[in-house]
């Protein structure tokens, strides 16, 4: 081989290895790759939905015992705590039972129990009442001359007690008011002339009769 053409071959491995050198150079540099840009929307954290309790579950009244005691259905017979009716067969006890048949008769009613405190020893419910119109049933009738705040084998609680004691303005009186009228009696002093309309002589024995000396 010629010098030259020994030449030109190490030129054209050259130029070989070279590109080989290129191509190996491009593969390893290849760009990283580019991060996402970050979300530009706030957080929102979830909202837990809205809890309502549920109002307490009423029971139908279905018959009005006296002013203090009622049945509702099922048979079971309810004693309203802190408060203590006239009697029935007294005129307090006809009216007490009058009021109870209007608020309660037929009706519904919430009854809340004072904690620890279940039935009498007549095996009745011991309950506060409620009506539909949300009113308490107890401070309703301590208000009224047939009932008063009293407690007695009720068990209610002092609080309840104090507050029902508050209302009940004269007490409880079962005694039939006295509506007969007064009359007033006076002494009234009145002349009077014994000798009018006397027969003639009845002064004399009849000799003066008529005269005007006698």
């Amino acid at each position: 081989m010629s010098k030259k053409g020994w030449a030109i071959g190490v030129v054209a491995f050259l130029a070989i290895v070279g590109s080989c050198s290129d191509e190996e150079t491009t593969s390893t540099t290849a760009p990283a790759p580019v991060a996402a840009p970050a979300s530009s929307s706030p957080y929102v954290a979830p909202v837990a939905a809205p809890t309502t309790s549920a109002a307490p579950a009423g029971v139908a009244v279905t018959r009005v015992i006296d002013g203090d005691t009622f049945e509702i259905a099922g048979g079971q017979r309810v004693r309203v705590l802190g408060i203590d009716s006239c009697e029935i067969g007294t005129y307090g006890g006809t009216q007490a039972k009058q009021s109870a048949e209007i608020a309660l008769d037929g009706e519904s009613v919430v009854l809340e129990q004072e904690p620890g405190v279940d039935r009498d020893r007549y095996g009745r419910l011991l309950r506060y009442v409620s009506t539909g119109y949300g009113s308490d049933f107890g401070e309703s009738m301590v208000v009224q001359t047939h009932t008063g705040a009293a407690r007695g084998d009720s068990d209610a609680s002092d609080a309840r007690l104090a507050d029902l004691r508050e209302r009940d303005y004269g007490g409880r009186d079962c005694s039939q008011p006295d509506d007969t009228p007064r009359t007033t009696e006076y002494d009234v002093d009145v002349d009077v002339d014994d000798d009018v309309n006397l027969p003639d002589g009845a002064l004399t024995g009849g000799y003066c009769a008529r005269k005007w000396w006698c």
